[in-house]
């Protein structure tokens, strides 16, 4: 399928802004249908995708989404719409929404899935960091945006990371975002959620935004290119996304599709990055189990240290030196029994 140009991207835009301005973005294609095109004065670009919203009957939650964008603190954001050409009446039904404290920009066109739609939000964006939030997701604190970017701002990173919410019968924090207890899951495991994510739109642009050869896992594979470009990421110790559960990531019948499109990506990243040739198997065995084989350990070493470098202001949690010690000889343990 032809990825339309941002020219053409640009007949479909419908504006919805408070000022009615009639502005929008266009620039040249490059290969993920990331573009360039100049930055305002916005902080933030919130980048929402959409399909049929309605014919789901998920409209409930796309509001509160467009709420809780609104209600945003101090700070000076816009709030972009990919929808895919939708046909269940999104359109009018977001041409009545007019609680616009901050701009709202829509573009419907048709795309080939949701990671095209995601580049097309890079191409568009007018803010310097971006943030994704689905349409069925939602913040539940109006300072999120505002200490995320006080936080990226201050400490110089490229992107940030906080806490998610879980919504289904109950609320619960993301259980990966245990950082003093996850630390060494953050390379082999998508411990972070692009609902609480903030990342530099220039970053984005260099790395040429989401491989849309993937299917499932092109946001992982889009971090440990991040990563290996030399990107610095900061923890914000604040709880401000509420992410549905009943999304495609959390499909079962995608969850193979979703695991071997990310061991593919960590077996290309440990390549590329490290210069280390694993089998399908290996990298199966570490993304399944969490545990390196014992001929690995020096590159497990290696991460470790990537991780102390690479993440800023991870909460150490109150374990003593010798507690730290004693946890890295039970996985050392781990790893020379590992079944490979």
């Amino acid at each position: 399928m032809r990825i339309p140009t941002i020219e053409e991207f640009a007949k479909h835009i419908i504006v919805m802004d408070a000022n009615r301005n009639k502005e929008y973005a266009s620039a040249p294609q490059t290969s993920h249908a990331v573009s360039y095109n100049p930055t305002t004065c916005i902080d933030v670009t919130i980048v929402t995708v959409c399909y049929n919203p309605l014919k789901t009957g998920r409209n409930d939650l796309f509001l509160k989404n467009l709420d809780s964008v609104q209600a945003q603190e101090n700070v000076h954001l816009e709030h972009l719409i990919i929808d895919g050409a939708s046909t269940d009446g999104t359109l009018d039904w977001l041409r009545k929404y007019n609680n616009t404290r901050y701009d709202i920009r829509i573009l419907s066109a048709p795309d080939s899935g949701i990671y095209e739609a995601m580049n097309r939000g890079i191409a568009l964006a007018r803010g310097k960091y971006i943030i994704y939030l689905n349409s069925d997701d939602y913040f539940h604190d109006p300072r999120g945006m505002s200490a995320s970017l006080a936080r990226i701002e201050k400490l110089q990173c490229d992107f940030s990371f906080a806490p998610v919410r879980f919504s289904d019968t109950t609320i619960k924090h993301n259980p990966q975002l245990i950082p003093h207890k996850r630390l060494r899951h953050f390379i082999i495991n998508w411990c972070f959620s692009h609902q609480s994510m903030l990342t530099s739109r220039s970053l984005l642009l260099r790395l040429d935004g989401f491989d849309t050869s993937y299917r499932s896992a092109a946001d992982y594979d889009l971090l440990l290119r991040m990563i290996a470009a030399g990107a610095k990421g900061c923890f914000v110790p604040i709880s401000f996304s509420t992410f549905d559960l009943g999304g495609f990531s959390c499909s079962e019948e995608n969850a193979k599709l979703i695991e071997e499109e990310s061991i593919h990506c960590l077996q290309s990243f440990y390549k590329y990055f490290y210069g280390v040739e694993m089998t399908h198997d290996e990298v199966e065995y570490i993304f399944n189990h969490r545990v390196y084989p014992h001929k690995y350990i020096n590159l497990y070493k290696q991460t470790q240290k990537l991780i102390w470098e690479r993440f800023i202001g991870i909460p150490k949690g109150g374990i003593t030196w010798i507690s730290r010690w004693f946890n890295y000889i039970k996985y050392y343990q781990k790893c020379r029994k590992a079944n490979i």
